[in-house]
C-alpha cells in the first residue's frame, strides 16, 4: 500500500525548493515510529492527499497512544500487582456485571467491523474505529466506572473486572498491531507472554454481540450527558450527592432501567426513576412567530396570533416534534406549521430539566444537610488521594490519615469514616486531639515526625489540615 501526495500543514505540495519538506527520521525521533504510522493511517484514506501537521501527530496519535498506555500501565498493570492473573477463578462472561458484558459486546462488534474493513483495504476507517472504541467506550466509560473495582482481587466482581479489561487490552493490541507494531507487541507480550505478531488477528469464538444491552447503555450515556449539563446549569459539583433524577428515553425503558445503578453512580444521585414521556418533566407554551404568520395570513395575522396561546398540550407537542396542526380562527381552519410558533419549555416543579432527541432528565438539586455532609466527605477523599499521589505512594499502599478542620467537616468525617477509609485504603483516620500533633499550624513534614506528607487545603472554603503516612496492615 502506498500514499497519495503528502502536503504541508497549509495544503501546499512539499518540495525542497519551498523548504517545507519533513524528514521522517526526525518525526520518528520526536514522536515515535508508532505515532508517525498511526497518524498517517488515521489522517485520511491512503488514496487521498493528506496534510502533514506536526502538532496533529501529537494531538491525534500521541494523545491516543498516551490513553492506551495509561489504561494499561496506570490501571491494569499497576492494580494487577495486587495479585491477579488469568485463572479458572475468573467468573464466566454470562455471570459478570452488565458493564463487563457491554464492553465485551462492543469489543466483538468492533473486532468484526475492523476485520471486514481491513479485508476491504479500508485501513483508515478501521483504525479510526479502534481509536474511537478505546477512547470513548473503554477509557472514558468502562474504566472510569470500574475504577474502584480494581482496588482488590478477592471478590468475583474484582476478578470479573480484571479479566474483562485483560481481554479488551489483548484484543485491542491485536487489532492495532498493523498500525502500531511496537507498543502493541510490548503490551501483548506482557499480557499474554507471546508476540502480538504471532497471534491470530481475530478470535475464533468471541462473545456474542448483545445489541439490546448496547442500546440500553447508549441510553444511559445519553441521559448522563444531559444530567451533567443539568448539574452545570445548577452549578452543583458532581461530588455533591443529590436526591434523585427522573429520566425519559425513546422507546421502551425496560432494559435501561436495569442499568439504573450505573447511572446513579455516574451522576452521584440516590435514586433514579424512569417515566414514559417528558410530559411530566416540562410544560409547553406557544408564542406566535409574527414574521412567519404574516407571510401566510396577511391582515388576518393578529387574529391567528391571538389563537396561538390557546393551543393545547397535544398540539404543542405535535409542533415541537416537527408536525403541523389545524386550528379554527374566525370560522376558518388555519394550518399552523412548526415555524409559525415558538415553543417555550418550562420545567415542571423545582427540578432542572434537560432534553435532547427524545431523551429527557429532571434533576432534583435539593441539598439536605445529610447530603452536604456526604459531599464534604467526598471532597476530602479527593484531597487525600491527591496528597497520596504527590507523596509518591503506590496505589496498593495502606495509609494512616490525620484530618483537622472545623466542627462541620470533622462531623462529616465521623459520619462517613468507613467510606473515606475504603476509598483511600486508610487503616486509621485520626481526628481532633489525635490529629493535633502532626497538624499543628505551621508544622512541616519533618516537624510532623513520621508523617510522610502534610497539607493545608480547603473544602467549600473551609480550611482543613491533612497528613498521611504509609501504614502496615
Amino acid at each position: 500500500m502506498v500514499n497519495d501526495m503528502v502536503l504541508d500543514a497549509n495544503g501546499q505540495k512539499m518540495s525542497k525548493s519551498k523548504g517545507n519538506v519533513v524528514d521522517p527520521w526526525e518525526v520518528m525521533e520526536k514522536h515515535g515510529a508508532d505515532a508517525a504510522r498511526l497518524f498517517v493511517m488515521a489522517a485520511s484514506q491512503v488514496w487521498l492527499p493528506r496534510r502533514y501537521d506536526d502538532n496533529s501527530v501529537r494531538e491525534v496519535a500521541g494523545r491516543f497512544l498516551l490513553t492506551l498506555r495509561n489504561v494499561y500501565s496506570g490501571i491494569f498493570a499497576q492494580y494487577a500487582n495486587f495479585g491477579w492473573e488469568p485463572s479458572d477463578r475468573d467468573p464466566v462472561i454470562a455471570s459478570r456485571p452488565a458493564l463487563d458484558r457491554w464492553v465485551l459486546s462492543r469489543l466483538t462488534r468492533v473486532e468484526q467491523e475492523v476485520d471486514e474493513l481491513m479485508t476491504a483495504y479500508d485501513a483508515t476507517v478501521a483504525v479510526r474505529s479502534i481509536m474511537k472504541f478505546f477512547d470513548e467506550d473503554v477509557s472514558k466509560w468502562y474504566v472510569r466506572l470500574s475504577r474502584n473495582r480494581f482496588y482488590e482481587v478477592d471478590t468475583e466482581d474484582n476478578r470479573a473486572a480484571f479479566a474483562t479489561l485483560h481481554e479488551v487490552l489483548t484484543v485491542t493490541c491485536r487489532l492495532l498491531a498493523p498500525f502500531t507494531p511496537f507498543v502493541t507487541d510490548l503490551m501483548h507480550r506482557s499480557l499474554t507472554g507471546d508476540s502480538v505478531h504471532l497471534a491470530p488477528y481475530t478470535r475464533a469464538m468471541p462473545p456474542e454481540v448483545d445489541g439490546e444491552l448496547e442500546q440500553a447503555m447508549l441510553d444511559i450515556r445519553q441521559l448522563a450527558t444531559l444530567a451533567h449539563a443539568a448539574r452545570d446549569a445548577a452549578n452543583v459539583k458532581v461530588r455533591q450527592p443529590l436526591p434523585g433524577i427522573q429520566c425519559v428515553v425513546p422507546g421502551d425503558p425496560a432494559v435501561a432501567m436495569t442499568l439504573s445503578a450505573l447511572l446513579a453512580a455516574e451522576l452521584n444521585v440516590k435514586q433514579v426513576s424512569f417515566l414514559q414521556s417528558t410530559d411530566a418533566l416540562v410544560s409547553l407554551e406557544g408564542k406566535a412567530n409574527f414574521k412567519a404568520l404574516g407571510k401566510k395570513f396577511g391582515k388576518e395575522t393578529p387574529l391567528v396570533a391571538a389563537a396561538v396561546p390557546g393551543l393545547g398540550v397535544s398540539e404543542l407537542r405535535t409542533l415541537a416534534s416537527g408536525g403541523s396542526v389545524t386550528i379554527e380562527v374566525a370560522g376558518v381552519d388555519r394550518l399552523i406549521e412548526p415555524d409559525d410558533v415558538t415553543i417555550i419549555r418550562r420545567a415542571s416543579g423545582d427540578a432542572v430539566v434537560q432534553e435532547a432527541q427524545g431523551y429527557g432528565v429532571a434533576l432534583d438539586v435539593t441539598v439536605t444537610p445529610e447530603l452536604r455532609s456526604e459531599g464534604q466527605s467526598r471532597e476530602l477523599i479527593s484531597r487525600i488521594q491527591r496528597l497520596r499521589k504527590e507523596a509518591g505512594l503506590d496505589v496498593s499502599d495502606r495509609i494512616a490519615v490525620a484530618i483537622k478542620g472545623d466542627d462541620e467537616l470533622e462531623t462529616a468525617v465521623v459520619a462517613h469514616r468507613d467510606r473515606i477509609m475504603e476509598e483511600t485504603l486508610a487503616v486509621r483516620v485520626l481526628l481532633g486531639e489525635d490529629a493535633a500533633s502532626p497538624l499543628r499550624n505551621g508544622a512541616t513534614a519533618n516537624e510532623a515526625g513520621s508523617w510522610t506528607a502534610t497539607q493545608v487545603t480547603d473544602v467549600e472554603g473551609r480550611s482543613v489540615h491533612l497528613a498521611l503516612r504509609k501504614e502496615g496492615l
